[in-house]
């Protein structure tokens, strides 16, 4: 996951600061799926994707 979402910062460096925190963990706020699962590891990002594996970065919503 690290390195697709790595290679996706190269063309939109902006994305970072929001879908990463200063420690590149995923922030709190956003929801990351891989074929539809979520990812289990938010901190170091190592869940696999595969060649042709579809990722999902979306903001996490909550109600009041």
């Amino acid at each position: 996951m690290r390195e697709v979402i790595e290679d996706y910062f190269q063309t939109n460096e902006r994305a970072r600061g929001y879908v990463l925190d200063d420690q590149g963990k995923l922030r709190d706020h956003m929801a990351t799926f891989i074929d539809g699962r979520q990812i289990k590891d938010r901190d170091h990002l190592t869940d696999e994707v595969a060649p042709n594996g579809v990722v999902d970065v979306v903001q996490s919503l909550s109600g009041g």
